[in-house]
Order: structure tokens, then C-alpha cells, then sequence
């Protein structure tokens, strides 16, 4: 489980041994296969997920359609913002788009690590932060920026997404029509 703890220091922040062994013992390591549904709608899950590996994604129905807004791979981390932050029922549904492996920490575990261990009281600042900066810069995208432009940020972000997500998911999560992605993606301009 090293590797963990060196994953979250190049990504995030570095952890002290001693709180990153704190953090082990206070969550579990659990597998999902594929398809598995991790949070349901209406659910309160108030656990923080860390993908170790695979992919997920989050997704509502609007007038029975299925709208993509939050993808998460290795090295991130999700959850039910409604339940965890509000403890309201989830709005999103929580999928495996991959096998996956996550470290699963309960919300009161999270907090008594936050209150013993300034570090990790660190990086839950920074994971919420680039959460709060991820979902600002993709209700900018949506608003101000054209499907195509849209799409190449997306793949920037994460160069192998579409290895994982289907295109319609990612079609949902760009605000544009399957056939519309199909067009951009063929297009001599990417």
C-alpha cells in the first residue's frame, strides 16, 4: 500500500508514514467490478472514495435522460457531494466504468484524521479545492466554449478516457448529442 501514499504525495500533498498508516486503518481497501453501482440515488453514503485503480463516473436522470457530470480515475478521488457535505440523499448515481480499487473512508473517520493530523488536514483541503476548481472550470466550459473545444479539454485532462467511458457518457458529460461527438471526433482538426 506504499504506493499509495506516493501516489497521493505527487499528486496532492505529502502525507507523514505515521498518518498515512492512521488513514489505512481507519478505511478499507474494496473491489468493484464493472457496472458495479457504488452510491445509488436517494442513498446517504457519507464515505470519501480514493481510486487506487479503474474509473468511475457520476450521473443523474433528467427526464429520463442520463447526464454525466463528474468522471474519476486513478489517483482521484469522488463522492456523493449531497450526501457526504449536506446529509441529504445522494443525487447522483456512483458507477464503475471499470473494475476498480478504492480506498473507502467513512466521513467520521475523515474528520477525527482531519482533527489528529494537520497533514491530512491539508490534503482534504486540496482535494476539495480541486473539486470546487474542477466543477467551476466545467460550467465555464459549458456555458462559453463550443462541443469541440469542449471535447479537446476533456482529452487533455484524461489523453485515455475514451479506453473506459463510453462515448455516449461522454457525449452526456459534454453537453452535446452522440452524433455531434461522432462529428467532432472525425473532423480533420483534432
Amino acid at each position: 500500500m506504499d504506493f499509495i501514499q506516493a501516489s497521493i504525495t505527487d499528486m496532492y500533498s505529502s502525507l507523514d508514514h505515521k498518518t498515512y498508516i492512521d488513514w489505512e486503518n481507519n478505511s478499507k481497501l474494496v473491489s468493484y467490478k464493472k457496472g458495479t453501482t457504488i452510491i445509488e440515488e436517494g442513498q446517504q453514503r457519507h464515505k470519501l472514495f480514493y481510486l487506487v485503480k479503474g474509473s468511475l463516473k457520476a450521473y443523474y436522470y433528467y427526464k429520463d435522460r442520463k447526464i454525466i457530470d463528474w468522471f474519476a480515475f486513478e489517483n482521484e478521488f469522488i463522492t456523493s457531494s449531497t450526501s457526504y457535505f449536506t446529509d441529504e440523499p445522494s443525487l447522483h448515481i456512483i458507477q464503475a466504468m471499470e473494475d476498480c480499487v478504492l480506498l473507502e473512508t467513512d466521513k467520521s473517520k475523515v474528520e477525527m484524521l482531519c482533527k489528529k493530523h494537520h497533514d491530512f488536514e491539508h490534503l482534504f483541503r486540496i482535494v476539495l479545492s480541486r473539486v470546487i476548481v474542477q466543477f467551476r472550470h466545467r460550467i465555464v466550459s459549458l456555458q462559453f466554449k463550443t462541443g469541440y473545444q469542449r471535447y479537446r479539454s476533456l482529452i487533455e485532462q484524461y489523453p485515455k478516457i475514451e479506453l473506459s467511458a463510453p462515448l455516449g457518457d461522454i457525449a452526456s458529460f459534454l453537453g452535446i448529442t452522440q452524433e455531434t461527438l461522432s462529428r467532432i471526433r472525425g473532423s480533420k482538426a483534432i
